[in-house]
């Protein structure tokens, strides 16, 4: 039981700390509200009907609005493949195609291909899941082969009802090299999330997560950005 706690006690604190903003940053931000809309679903193909296979799929569509969600500043579609590995590890590779409509700045469309190792597993205090990615971005504005590093971290824990669960998660961006359409190396910016999730069903393939999430966005010759986002996810998997 206290190793229990302890490790609760810990995976709280981590959590906490990096959903706090950094304050001497906040107050050389530009601020905006934004609403973000994602259906992620992912699964096992068969090999037979009682048993799945080790290999993987994933899809992925999201709807950003921008400038107090009046505007779709951003969507895309993320496709991927990957396989199961020991000690509830995953290997994905994958592809994903990025619109970018800024507020008065030039459109731009990305063609990305990404590398992740995913873990997650079940504790009797919660479930604790993390994804290291690394992104080739392409950007139609320039030549250059933008390389970016996304570390994520997630904790969940069930509330009085098994289907209500709290969810808490920070992922941070870094670019590993600068490019000629505005990529800096270094801290690019980060995403922190607290809401609730419910799951629809009772075996647990459809959940709903809701909640805020704050984005810090790091530029070099500009303002930083700090966004209030309305966050609503729906999740599939089987």
């Amino acid at each position: 039981m206290k190793r229990c706690f302890l490790k609760l006690s810990t995976s709280f604190a981590v959590v906490l700390l990096l959903l706090l903003p950094c304050p001497d940053s906040r107050a050389d931000s530009v601020e905006d509200f934004s609403a973000w809309g994602a259906i992620q679903a992912q699964g096992s193909f068969v090999n037979s009907i009682s048993e799945p296979s080790k290999w993987q799929w994933w899809m992925e569509g999201q709807a950003r609005m921008i400038d107090d969600a009046s505007h779709l500043g951003q969507s895309f579609v993320r496709l991927g493949v990957g396989y199961k590995l020991p000690n509830q590890f995953s290997a994905w590779l994958g592809y994903a195609r990025v619109n970018t409509s800024p507020l008065a700045k030039q459109n731009t469309d990305e063609d990305r291909i990404w590398q992740q190792l995913s873990w997650s597993d079940a504790y009797s205090w919660g479930n604790l899941s993390t994804r290291t990615r690394l992104e080739q971005r392409f950007l139609s504005n320039g030549s250059d082969t933008g390389w970016r590093f996304r570390q994520f971290l997630k904790y969940t824990h069930p509330l009085h009802s098994k289907r209500v669960y709290l969810s808490l998660w920070d992922e941070v961006f870094i670019n590993m090299n600068s490019t000629d359409w505005g990529a800096n190396s270094g801290f690019a910016q980060n995403r922190a999330f607290a809401g609730l999730g419910l799951f629809i069903d009772t075996d647990h393939h459809y959940r709903f997560e809701l909640g805020y999430m704050n984005q810090y966005v790091h530029h070099e010759k500009s303002s930083d950005q700090m966004n209030h986002i309305l966050s609503a996810s729906l999740f599939v998997r089987y």
